[in-house]
């Protein structure tokens, strides 16, 4: 079905009314893996921007997918509200995944301007958050909340990641191809959530959204650990 939801899947366990169980399980797992990419990403034997921006990528978007989960578990008490928290957190891990890239490059001068920019970026998305809160009855279209997070993060992860990802790979090193092949695989997730394209009640936008994520993380973490093992001025040996 495309350009219309599923109706939520609603069950009961413990006692307790609960939604989304596929949603909740992708949520989970995707949270889980990043979480883990983290803690490897922080017992890496090296310092510097580059390796510390990727850590608190891996962070962020960590705890900002497990948290949503839990949001759409208990959709049926807190409603959007309970996804709240895990959307504070999404914004971050773009800004760290476009330091982490800028990192890279050889012009200091760009990498100071290019910093300026994100963090400029990161307040104006907050500043818009909470316009549409203030503006919109959020309890009746929650997913015009949801849509400066959505517009930052397609944005930060093609151009912030992917173009430079792909000049880096000829530039710096070709190890940089796998972090592009990971925004090749996350990129068609933006598509299929704003078009709502579901192909099952048990395998909705989000979940289908979810599965390339995985992917894309994957490729995220195996591209910048190769970098990590090569001699560049941007990565320092503790």
């Amino acid at each position: 079905m495309i350009g219309k939801d599923f109706d939520p899947i609603n069950f009961t366990l413990f006692g307790m009314d609960l939604a989304d169980p596929t949603d909740f399980i992708f949520d989970i797992i995707l949270g889980v893996l990043s979480l883990t990419l983290a803690y490897r990403a922080f017992k890496l034997n090296y310092q510097g921007e580059f390796l510390a921006a990727w850590q608190k990528f891996f962070l962020y978007f960590g705890l900002s997918i497990f948290l949503s989960g839990f949001g759409h578990l208990f959709y049926n008490y807190f409603h959007f509200y309970g996804k709240l928290l895990g959307w504070f957190f999404i914004p971050l891990s773009i800004y760290w995944i476009e330091r982490a890239m800028i990192s890279a490059h050889w012009n200091p001068k760009i990498i100071a301007k290019a910093n300026k920019i994100y963090l400029i970026k990161l307040l104006l998305v907050y500043v818009a958050f909470f316009a549409v809160w203030m503006l919109v009855d959020v309890n009746a279209k929650p997913q015009l909340l949801f849509l400066p997070l959505a517009i930052n993060t397609i944005l930060g992860l093609l151009i912030g990641a992917g173009v430079f990802s792909y000049k880096f790979k000829s530039k710096i090193s070709p190890s940089f191809k796998y972090v592009f092949y990971g925004i090749v695989a996350i990129f068609p997730s933006a598509f299929v959530f704003l078009l709502k394209i579901n192909l099952h009640p048990y395998f909705t936008k989000n979940d289908f959204s979810h599965v390339l994520m995985i992917i894309g993380m994957s490729f995220f973490y195996y591209g910048f650990t190769k970098v990590m093992k090569e001699k560049h001025p941007f990565i320092k040996a503790k």
